[in-house]
C-alpha cells in the first residue's frame, strides 16, 4: 500500500521527519508546520493515513484497512522513498495524536531505521487514561464509537464530526485501545504480545510533547502511551500551543500557527543528534533561543 506524500524536496543536509497525521486529518493540514521546521533545517514528510487526503482508499467505497496496513505496510514504504530520496541523511519517525501511537506502534520494528520519535499531542485512547471527572463521558463516548464501528459498513466519522470517514478494521483496531488500553493490529501475523515485547526493545530517543490543556490528550493519556516504551530514553516537555483557541483546538491549531512545538524540537533534536551534519540544530538563532526560554520557563 502506497499513499501519496506532502513535502518539498529540500536541498540541505539536516534531519528528516517521516510525520503521521492525527485521525481523519490529511497531511496537508500539516503545511505550515513543515514550513516552520524547514526553516530551522528539518525537512519534513507527512504522509496521508488510508482513507484520507490524497489516499486512493475510501472506506465507503468498501475498501477494507487498519493499523496494520500503517504499521506494517506504509511506514515502512515511507521510510525506504526517504532513504532513497536523501542517503545519509538521520530520519525521525512521529506523529500527531493518534498518528504519535501509529508511530510508536511502528517504531517496535524500525527501531534500526530510524533515529528518534517525535509524538506531537499523542496519548492512548484508552478512556480509563482520561481524568476522573471525564471518564464516564468518555467510556460513553468510546463504546458508542465501538457500536457504530460494528453495525454500520463503513464508520461514518465525518458526519459525525470525530475521527473522518473510516473502514471498520481500522476502528476495530481503535475501539480496542479505546477499551483495553492495549494495541493489536488486526490481519497481521504478530500477536499483541509480540508486538508489545518489541515495543519493550526499543531504546531510542523520544520526544513527548504535550499541548497546554489539550483535553483530547490529556497528561495520563500521554503517560499511558510513553509507557510502552520502557527502554526508550525519554523527554516530555507541555508547551502552550495557541492560547487564544480553545482548549479543543489547541490539539490541531499548532500545526497551523506556532505554539511553541519547533523551538523544543529543535532544542531536543540538537542533544539527540549531535553530529547532525547540517550544523543548524547545533547553534538555533537568538529567535528560537528565545522562544526556548519563553516555553520552558
Amino acid at each position: 500500500m502506497r499513499d501519496a506524500t506532502h513535502a518539498r524536496h529540500g536541498s540541505g543536509h539536516g534531519p528528516l521527519l517521516l510525520f503521521l497525521p492525527a485521525m481523519g486529518v490529511p497531511a496537508s493540514f500539516y503545511a505550515p508546520f513543515c514550513e516552520r521546521l524547514r526553516g530551522l533545517g528539518i525537512e519534513p514528510e507527512v504522509i496521508d493515513l488510508p482513507g484520507q487526503g490524497t489516499s486512493p482508499l475510501r472506506a465507503r467505497h468498501g475498501d477494507d484497512y487498519g493499523y496494520r496496513e500503517v504499521v506494517e505496510l506504509l511506514v515502512p514504504d515511507a521510510l525506504q522513498q526517504l532513504a532513497q530520496r536523501f542517503p545519509g541523511r538521520p530520519c525521525l519517525l512521529g506523529g500527531h495524536s493518534l498518528g504519535g501511537q501509529l508511530a510508536v506502534l511502528a517504531s517496535g520494528t524500525l527501531a534500526d531505521r530510524v533515529h528518534g520519535l517525535v509524538l506531537v499531542a499523542a496519548g492512548s485512547a484508552h478512556w480509563r487514561t482520561w481524568p476522573a471527572g471525564r471518564r464516564a463521558r468518555a467510556a460513553l463516548a468510546v463504546h458508542a464509537i465501538s457500536a457504530m464501528a460494528r453495525v454500520l459498513p463503513w464508520y461514518p466519522g465525518q458526519r459525525l464530526g470525530f475521527g473522518g470517514d473510516q473502514a471498520r478494521r481500522f476502528m476495530r483496531d481503535w475501539s480496542h485501545n479505546a477499551r483495553t488500553g492495549t494495541y493489536t493490529l488486526e490481519g497481521s501475523d504478530r500477536s499483541p504480545e509480540a508486538l508489545r515485547e518489541s515495543l519493550g526493545d526499543v531504546t531510542l530517543p523520544v520526544l513527548s510533547l504535550s499541548v497546554q490543556g489539550d483535553p483530547v490528550a490529556p497528561p495520563g493519556a500521554t503517560d499511558a502511551l510513553c509507557r510502552l516504551l520502557p527502554a526508550a530514553r525519554l523527554r516530555s516537555v507541555t508547551v502552550p500551543g495557541v492560547t487564544a483557541d480553545a482548549p479543543w483546538r489547541r490539539h490541531f491549531s499548532w500545526a497551523r500557527r506556532a505554539g511553541g512545538v519547533e523551538p523544543v524540537l529543535a532544542r531536543w533534536l540538537a542533544d539527540a543528534l549531535p553530529d547532525d551534519p547540517s550544523g543548524a540544530l547545533r547553534s538555533p538563532s537568538s529567535r528560537i533561543q528565545g522562544d526556548l526560554r519563553h516555553v520552558m520557563a
